[in-house]
């Protein structure tokens, strides 16, 4: 195999696990140039990750929009000649490439297990064993040096122990609400002096405004940042607690300690891929949980523009508290 394609999702938390076959394929193939394509979104994701030589971007919204524009894109692909192209999603785009060999992902088998599974069994039909999955994000030395800046300036030894949380989900319905958030940070700073700090990329809209003026001065805002400098920033973390969002998975796929909690969205194959058993959903589970996927959501729309889902409200801060204080009591044992 001289080139092969991946041609991977477009959603950040999506393309995060589709990483897991990289490692593989090029340790199968070593002297092979691997290209990779997304969106122009998880751009930032992809470059410079370990073992990817190509970042193909495709812009359907924007560059790429319209029949022409992807008739010009499909037809530069074909002069690559790709060897392989490994299908991660729904696409017809390999077809029109001519590669000698393709791969694809079982539509029927992608709904039951997580992705990470199910890429690790398209390795296998293909003769390729890796023994688990493994993830090789890559950090600039700016990346680095932002988030050195960023602890020092707040005051943030290398011996405190910090807990990174996302308080705002690209869906509102799967944010837990900024009071909860607040009495999390208040009873970890009590108890074992643990720090906080809000990842997570901010916006205009009414209800991130409402969210991050809510949250209280326990809580350090990390603000307006990159990907890669929140990717840094949480790899100094001890633990992360996110709902369902690119973050949590990314934080999961670094090894840090990651809970999430879950409402809307399903727990069965789509969780933290290495920390499932840190998953946390309210006691009394709501008879339309969960509603994606399948969006049928049953909450009316004001509160998906503006409120919080009820099944993340029902999440306790003292059960969050009980998770972050087991995973804490642990890692002072190993220091």
């Amino acid at each position: 195999m001289k080139n092969i394609l991946v041609i991977g999702h477009s959603n950040i938390g999506d393309v995060c696990y589709n990483l897991a076959l990289i490692r593989p394929l090029k340790e199968a193939y070593p002297d092979a140039v691997i290209s990779f394509m997304t969106s122009p979104r998880c751009r930032e994701l992809v470059e410079n990750y370990r073992g990817i030589d190509n970042v193909i971007i495709y812009d359907r919204n924007g560059r790429d929009k319209g029949l022409l524009n992807q008739v010009r894109f499909i037809l530069n692909l074909r002069k690559i000649r790709f060897d392989l192209a490994v299908v991660l999603k729904s696409s017809a785009r390999h077809v029109f490439l001519k590669s000698k060999a393709i791969w694809g992902v079982s539509c029927d088998r992608a709904r039951h297990i997580h992705p990470v599974e199910r890429y690790l069994a398209l390795l296998r039909e293909n003769k390729i064993n890796p023994a688990r999955a493994a993830f090789d994000f890559t950090l600039s030395r700016q990346d680095e040096d932002f988030a050195g800046e960023f602890f020092t300036k707040n005051n943030i030894g290398k011996n405190d122990l910090l807990a990174g949380i996302l308080p705002l989900a690209a869906w509102t319905l799967k944010s837990w609400p900024a009071g909860k958030w607040n009495d999390l940070a208040a009873k970890l700073k009590n108890v074992r002096g643990i720090k906080m700090i809000a990842l997570g990329k901010s916006d205009t809209s009414v209800f991130s405004n409402k969210v991050l003026s809510s949250l209280s001065a326990d809580i350090i805002k990390a603000g307006q940042t990159t990907l890669k400098q929140a990717i840094a920033l949480m790899g100094k973390c001890d633990v992360f607690i996110g709902p369902d969002s690119s973050l949590l998975h990314i934080a999961s796929c670094m090894g840090i300690n990651a809970i999430g909690l879950y409402g809307p969205t399903s727990v069965e194959c789509f969780y933290p891929y290495f920390h499932r058993d840190n998953i946390i959903r309210t006691a009394d589970l709501l008879p339309c949980m969960p509603c994606c996927p399948g969006m049928n959501v049953v909450c009316n729309k004001d509160r998906i523009r503006h409120d919080f889902g009820p099944c993340m409200q029902a999440i306790s801060v003292e059960v969050v508290f009980k998770k972050t204080m087991e995973i804490i009591n642990k890692i002072k044992k190993i220091i």
